[in-house]
């Protein structure tokens, strides 16, 4: 992600700001510690995109955001600094150590890193802010401290281990994605999966003579294995806020283990607790899993065009791009007894003195010149091919000898009326000598080559620059 933009700040800050007044005004009236704070998921989220940690960004949507959702539901401000002091040591002490420990760029990209992460986010950060955040709510808001230690423990260990996935997935626009690449029938299933954890999770929460989390984990597991790590992450998010507003009410299945909100929460973050020991390991596995197919398919692609690049070297001559010798003998192999074939051999007049004259740059240029006209004045279907040196061939399929000799006196007028322009403004006129043979009945590559070689023979023989059959 590199910097993150402003749009994102802003969305990350109104989120912060959402959640912390949210669960002030739901869980404790404003006053007091929070009994659950997902707040605090949305800084490490951050923290966590990118190369680098986004300090600046995560420190402008912690202030602002615990500012602002402080002054409405407390009409503070010492408090919430405080406070946000608290906030921001947790999710850097998260955030350091998941950034190096983390075997994949995600917070689920593999097995290992869900200890990693459960020991990190719902232990050692909790633990690490428990003691300032418990003294300010116990000098500034007369909280129990003991009471504020515990809560602040279990509320904000739950809300990193719960929400940080989803959110760190929902900023990296992971979600954005893949509900892009998904098709429509594949959108309405997850839609549908979604659906039916929801109406699981109301179920219990709310209407089940005592909450039974067996009745969760089988939709869980099902959207585990169908939807994958980030279908895994909205249906954990899912239940977590059922439970939460299920835990909020008297009337609920909450109720048999008592009367206090806390008590009911406490209740409630077993079960997430369970769910998510449960479940975020296979949906890791499943998504390094994938991880791994994938890159064996990429691995697979990148050998397969390695082998063809190799396979096109091995074939191709450097120099001019044709074909080499051995690559056009292993073509002419297979249509050996082939009859109506014809083959041709040509080189340039007096490309030695090329060499002397002009140097051996300019003898390049002038066999990729050459090789050029080739390539454009064949037909298709038929071969070029460069034999060394100066000397080439071409392969002329189902092609009586009087057809390949037309084709090859265009390809020696084409070159005759195309010189080569050199440095200096130095043109260079080339000619080209050339012999054709047409394959006969019973006769062998071989001997198709040599009669063909012979014509060439002749035509320098006979003064260059011209394109002679092979005799009868």
């Amino acid at each position: 992600m590199g910097r993150i933009r402003l749009p994102l700040l802003v969305g990350s800050s109104l989120l912060y700001v959402m959640l912390a007044a949210g669960t002030m005004w739901l869980l404790s009236d404003g006053r007091g510690v929070a009994p659950l704070w997902p707040a605090n998921a949305v800084l490490l989220a951050i923290l966590l995109q990118g190369p680098r940690p986004l300090w600046r960004e995560a420190i402008l949507v912690e202030v602002f955001g615990n500012l602002v959702a402080s002054l409405l539901m407390r009409g503070a401000i010492l408090t919430p600094m405080l406070f946000s002091v608290a906030n921001l040591f947790e999710a850097a002490i998260a955030a350091i150590a998941l950034r190096r420990v983390l075997s994949e760029g995600e917070v689920l990209g593999g097995p290992g890193n869900v200890g990693r992460f459960i020991i990190w986010a719902g232990l050692v950060a909790p633990l690490s802010s428990m003691g300032v955040g418990a003294a300010v709510a116990h000098w500034f808001i007369g909280q129990d401290l003991w009471i504020s230690a515990r809560t602040w423990f279990f509320s904000n260990a739950l809300g990193l281990l719960v929400f940080t996935p989803f959110f760190s997935s929902l900023l990296a626009g992971e979600y954005n994605r893949l509900i892009r690449e998904m098709s429509v029938s594949e959108r309405m299933n997850a839609a549908a999966a979604m659906a039916i954890m929801t109406v699981a999770a109301v179920t219990v929460f709310f209407y089940a003579p005592r909450p039974v989390p067996g009745l969760l984990f089988a939709p869980l597991m099902l959207i585990t294995f169908k939807q994958g790590r980030l279908g895994t992450q909205v249906a954990v998010m899912i239940v977590a806020v059922t439970g939460m507003i299920g835990a909020m009410s008297a009337a609920s299945s909450f109720d048999i283990y008592g009367h206090t909100l806390e008590g009911r929460l406490h209740v409630m973050q077993l079960f997430l607790a369970l769910m998510l020991l449960t479940t975020l390991p296979v949906a890791a596995s499943l998504s390094a899993r994938a991880r791994l197919i994938e890159q064996l398919a990429e691995s697979e692609r990148r050998l397969r065009a390695r082998e063809a690049d190799l396979i096109r070297l091995a074939a191709t001559d450097p120099m001019t791009g044709l074909l080499n010798r051995a690559a056009l003998n292993e073509r002419l192999a297979a249509i050996d007894d082939e009859v109506g074939m014809a083959i041709a051999v040509l080189d340039l007049d007096r490309f030695k003195q090329v060499n002397d004259r002009y140097g051996h740059d300019a003898g390049d240029r002038a066999l990729m010149h050459f090789a050029r006209l080739m390539a454009t004045g064949i037909r298709q279907g038929d071969v070029a091919a460069r034999s060394g040196g100066d000397e080439f061939m071409i392969y002329f399929p189902a092609t009586s000898e009087t057809d390949a000799w037309t084709v090859c006196k265009r390809l020696a007028d084409t070159l005759s009326n195309q010189p080569v322009l050199l440095d200096g403004d130095q043109v260079l006129d080339l000619r080209m000598s050339c012999g054709v043979a047409e394959q006969r009945r019973g006769e062998t590559l071989e001997t198709v080559i040599k009669r063909a070689d012979q014509a060439l023979y002749a035509a320098k023989a006979a003064g260059r620059s011209r394109v002679l059959r092979a005799a009868a």
